[in-house]
């Protein structure tokens, strides 16, 4: 369920971001800042992704690996009819976006912390398969 919902909430995002003709040169470090990056989306889903960090780390490490491989890896095409034709989210980007958002909604855990332990994580679940 937290996968669900932080996919269609990134998702939703992105097409915005994508969408914005306030950025018109896509690929530019802070048009991903100001249109992708800073625009925020709720805490819900994230505060419980944070929380399996605590409490159950193989999930939260499988969640992570999943968004990375369905945004970044450009997966997602094969697993949902709304991301074809969709570009990747670069993976630094896509880690950057979800520790951005997670700050205010899980303060347990900067914003550095949060990004490090994000890119450290599908390398995790995936040594762990």
């Amino acid at each position: 369920m937290i996968v669900n919902a932080l996919r269609w909430d990134l998702l939703n995002d992105w097409v915005r971001y994508l969408n914005d003709d306030g950025h018109p040169d896509k690929t530019a470090e802070m048009a991903y800042v100001w249109g992708f990056i800073n625009r925020d989306f709720g805490g819900d889903a994230l505060r419980c992704l944070w929380g399996k960090h605590e409490t159950n780390y193989p999930m939260f490490a499988e969640t992570v690996w999943l968004l990375h491989r369905e945004f970044s890896e450009g997966a997602g095409t094969d697993a949902h009819p709304l991301f074809a034709g969709v570009p990747s989210v670069p993976a630094d980007i896509l880690f950057r976006k979800i520790a951005s958002v997670s700050a205010p909604a899980f303060r347990k855990l900067t914003e550095d912390q949060m990004l490090e332990i994000l890119r450290k994580a599908p390398q995790d679940y995936a040594s762990m398969r």
